[in-house]
């Protein structure tokens, strides 16, 4: 039988964490006595930085050789640091961010993900989660108790590239054993809306206003299969 495959972004489609990287450094900064440094002070300066925002690049060039977290524990130390705060305070506090991040007491499943999941099990598909994302994904997945309704979890950090670079997906296009039935689903219309088209394949957009009228949108998961129907 021919296998069919739901690509699945993973933040904001299947689970979210409580104010992202922005509230992650908020709360460190409020254990070592920063409280005077607002949630609204820190968001504007995580608006660059990662390679996720700039997805044309593939990590080879984007990091240089650094280890994902050592680059990104630079990059956090430079923004703290730019919030008053010392560089060595900054450096101590940026080393802090990884746990703090993964902590998976902040992070939490939408109600109709699971459900979603075993549908689209029973109807004989394989899900895998395709998400620009940490390199520890594959184990906040575990942890977050979803892990057996995927047969492959794949993170940017894993395969060098971020979404909507036509590499990330054919890396994953690559590994199956046919391409003719795949769907990516997820809350990005250019990461996996576009990215998913211009690789040859379905999108469904989800959860996000649907700002670009895409004919594909389903608000909740539940509806996503009305259009795989």
């Amino acid at each position: 039988m021919q296998k069919k495959y739901l690509l699945w972004d993973f933040d904001n489609t299947l689970a979210y964490r409580d104010g992202m990287w922005g509230q992650t450094i908020y709360d460190l900064l409020q254990e070592h006595g920063y409280s005077s440094i607002r949630l609204e002070d820190i968001r504007p300066l995580l608006t660059r930085g990662f390679p996720w925002h700039t997805p044309e690049i593939s990590h080879e060039d984007f990091f240089g050789g650094i280890q994902w977290w050592d680059y990104m524990t630079l990059h956090f130390s430079k923004i703290i640091n730019q919030l008053g705060i010392n560089e060595t305070l900054s450096s101590e506090i940026a080393g802090q961010i990884k746990i703090k991040y993964l902590d998976t007491t902040k992070w939490h499943l939408y109600d109709d993900t699971i459900p979603c999941l075993k549908r689209a099990i029973n109807k004989g598909y394989e899900n895998i989660i395709v998400s620009n994302h940490v390199p520890e994904l594959s184990s906040l997945v575990r942890n977050l108790g979803i892990s057996n309704y995927f047969v492959q979890v794949y993170s940017s950090a894993q395969l060098g590239y971020e979404k909507p670079n036509i590499q990330m997906y054919r890396r994953v296009l690559d590994k199956l054993e046919n391409v003719s039935d795949v769907t990516m689903i997820g809350d990005s219309y250019i990461a996996d809306v576009e990215g998913a088209i211009n690789a040859g394949i379905k999108a469904i957009l989800v959860r996000k206003e649907n700002t670009h009228n895409y004919q594909n949108y389903c608000k909740s998961l539940d509806e996503i299969y009305n259009i795989l129907l």
